[in-house]
């Protein structure tokens, strides 16, 4: 038979990534956000003295970057799927990289605060998509593993973030650590160079079908649940990290890397709570009863703070304590939320995902401009705003066993 010459030759096959590189990439990725957000707090006093502002002011750079970034992950979701992995991640991480040099370069705090903004935006992008680029080139046990891979460096990063800034501001100053996150994003563009494009196929954004979608995801009351208390058991870490350093270092008279380790212990027991999902077995609870034992020990532990507060007043253990038992609460509850959020619809995971994703963040941002009004001289305060949280935790995951009793019945 002669072979028609006026066919288009077949397109060449596309080259593929290896599994490790992917698997360097989705841990770079995953862990850029949780840096950003806490490399430098350790050095929110000595900025506030700078810009010559109250710590309100200065805690606000923080909870304006958590809003960009829960807003840049509804929007950067469906448009990974329609246009592709990498062009979105490239543009991400432009407008991340502008918002690195624009805040090493703020002449006042509004513009400093933009720039934080610029950045939240913009690296809301890496996140997302590591998940995304899991989704598109592993499956089976490589899938888990990759999935694991990712929890890990997302959890690594909180824990030695405050560590690492609070040695940046005592070696040279507190630019520096905005010296490291210019630094961290040359190196995302270095390793996203390399990387070639994971989407099988082009997905149309339709609107109407996007709208419809989410007013059914956001709808369930499940899903309200979820996100409910899974923002305010991540709020547990970031309004420490906003509010202590000031306690520890201008009230308790501490260094700088006092409160890095201190932070760093307290990011540890939320990621000793998280791996303690990995235990199975017969005689052990299930994700449920961890849930409810989680809620209300987070919750015992706050009113043990709210005591201590009210007798021996602001110390380090009494300020350390409580929040170290809180955090492994926190860190026990999260997985099993993010679970069973994510899980309710998926035939619109990636949807589900950002719409996860931007909730949360926001659930959290409102939590830390809430705590920018908390007194950073006593305790008291900080244990009462905690009380409401923990409060607040122990009624959504009630009403959440409760919407998912009523689904097993009914299915």
């Amino acid at each position: 038979m002669t072979p028609d010459l006026s066919a288009p030759p077949l397109a060449p096959p596309r080259k593929q990534n290896s599994p490790r590189f992917l698997l360097l990439l989705i841990c770079l990725f995953a862990s850029a956000g949780q840096l950003a957000i806490d490399i430098y707090v350790p050095a929110l006093p000595a900025m506030a003295r700078y810009f010559a502002t109250s710590p309100q002011a200065i805690q606000s750079s923080v909870s304006g970057y958590m809003a960009a970034y829960a807003l840049g992950q509804l929007i950067f979701g469906p448009v990974a799927d329609a246009y592709g992995r990498k062009r979105v991640l490239a543009f991400g991480l432009v407008i991340y990289t502008l918002g690195c040099l624009l805040s090493l370069a703020a002449p006042n705090l509004e513009t400093f605060i933009l720039a934080r903004c610029l950045q939240g935006f913009g690296i809301a992008v890496t996140n997302l998509l590591a998940k995304a680029i899991i989704t598109d080139s592993f499956s089976g046990q490589g899938l888990i593993h990759a999935f694991t891979y990712m929890s890990i460096a997302w959890g690594l990063a909180p824990i030695v973030a405050p560590v690492i800034g609070a040695h940046l501001q005592t070696w040279f100053d507190w630019q520096a650590c905005l010296v490291f996150l210019l630094v961290y994003s040359l190196l995302m563009w270095a390793i996203l160079w390399r990387y070639r494009e994971t989407l099988p196929a082009p997905v149309h954004l339709e609107p109407r079908t996007l709208v419809k979608n989410a007013r059914m995801v956001l709808s369930s009351p499940v899903f309200q649940s979820c996100f409910l208390a899974q923002g305010l058991c991540y709020s547990i870490l970031l309004v420490f990290n906003i509010v202590g350093p000031f306690m520890v270092q201008i009230t308790l008279h501490k260094e700088p890397t006092y409160f890095g380790y201190l932070a760093l212990g307290i990011g540890m027991m939320y990621f000793l709570g998280g791996l303690s999902n990995r235990l199975h077995g017969p005689r052990l609870p299930t994700a449920e009863t961890r849930l409810r034992a989680g809620a209300w020990s987070m919750a015992a532990a706050s009113l043990a703070m709210l005591a201590l507060a009210s007798t021996v007043g602001l110390r380090v253990w009494t300020l350390a304590v409580p929040v170290l038992v809180m955090g492994l609460c926190a860190g026990a509850m999260y997985p099993t939320l993010m679970a069973k959020g994510n899980s309710l619809f998926p035939h619109i995971a990636g949807l589900t995902s950002a719409i996860l994703g931007c909730a949360l963040l926001l659930v959290s941002s409102a939590m830390m401009g809430l705590a920018g009004f908390v007194s950073v001289h006593t305790l008291l305060p900080l244990a009462v705003f905690f009380a409401i949280l923990a409060g607040t935790v122990v009624v959504m995951v009630t009403k959440l066993l409760r919407h998912l009793s009523q689904l097993e019945v009914r299915a």
